[in-house]
């Protein structure tokens, strides 16, 4: 992992996020006394190096984000995902009466979880997007179909517009929950269902290290009881009880970084020549920081991931 960075980043970030990555005090290259230093525990602080990339095609400082996610975890990913969890997803779904003349909706997923919904139902999707860098990607993956930002909270759907409607941890980054149960039971037609996956608190306590937050948001979650009473309040009947998918995350979580050093060079090689390397960097140290700890909580239950599916009652 450490030469492929090195082709791409230069000795010097390659050196901090090796050392980070280790658990060591970084040590700049050259230094007679780096292989002495005895190993102590850093938080991921990538320091900013105010060095403009030479390429002039580099990419954005939001694509670049958005380069350094999909390194982690797959192309058109910005989570986990697996052959397991699409199936388990595809178990909740079904193929659309219209085909692509039915319009679902999507709220806080990725790309390549869009592209299976779509293979899965033959619908036409509506994407609704709270993160800039992701709506771009979104844009750039799917140029021929709706692409909206707004709050989270108030996904701008049109009212009974939509079949079906899939969140993804949107509970888990919704400062107010119900308002967002109601805004999808609105957008829904009569009938329409609601598949939810999100991350919940587990049944185990404990305090979880604040390198648990995206760097999107501090989550705000909830239990599971919770979000059945949210979208029974809002409406909504539950057509199946919760689904743990912890599990399926976890085993996801820990594929991907077995990869992640041997496919570094081999994943978006087309853009990581173009990538800001400083902001790569960091959306790199803070992704893994993040997911290190993700990991422990989720196999130690203090997290657990679950989907339901509820229903607009049909008029």
């Amino acid at each position: 992992m450490v030469a492929a960075l090195k082709k791409l980043t230069g000795d010097d970030l390659v050196g901090r996020f090796s050392a980070w990555w280790d658990g060591r005090e970084y040590v700049p290259s050259g230094d007679a006394e780096s292989e002495d230093t005895e190993a102590a525990p850093v938080e991921a602080d990538i320091p900013e190096i105010k060095k403009k990339p030479a390429n002039t095609d580099a990419l954005s400082p939001a694509a670049s984000r958005i380069a350094a996610i999909e390194t982690v975890w797959g192309e058109g990913r910005f989570g986990p995902g697996s052959a397991e969890i699409e199936a388990r997803l595809t178990d909740s779904l079904g193929a659309m009466e219209n085909g692509s003349e039915d319009q679902f909706g999507v709220i806080n997923s990725d790309p390549a979880t869009v592209r299976h919904i779509m293979g899965v139902t033959g619908g036409t999707p509506v994407i609704s997007e709270w993160r800039v860098p992701c709506a771009g990607r979104f844009r750039e993956e799917f140029p021929d179909f709706e692409m909206m930002n707004g709050d989270l909270d108030r996904p701008p759907f049109q009212a009974e517009s939509l079949k079906l409607m899939f969140s993804q941890d949107a509970f888990a980054y919704s400062d107010h929950k119900s308002g967002l149960a109601v805004r999808v039971f609105r957008s829904l037609k009569p009938g329409g269902q609601w598949v939810i996956l999100d991350t919940l608190r587990g049944t185990s306590t404990g305090r979880l290290a604040p390198a648990f937050a995206s760097s999107w948001s501090e989550p705000q979650l909830v239990d599971s009881h919770e979000i059945a009473e949210i979208c029974e309040g809002a409406g909504f009947e539950l057509v199946s009880d919760e689904d743990d998918l912890t599990g399926d995350v976890v085993h996801a979580a820990r594929q991907s970084f077995d990869r992640f050093g041997q496919d570094l060079s081999a994943r978006l090689a087309g853009k990581l020549e173009q990538v800001n390397k400083v902001v790569y960097m960091q959306e790199l140290g803070w992704e893994a920081e993040s997911w290190k700890w993700r990991q422990r909580a989720l196999a130690g239950e203090l997290l657990q991931v679950k989907m339901w599916k509820f229903r607009r009652p049909a008029e």
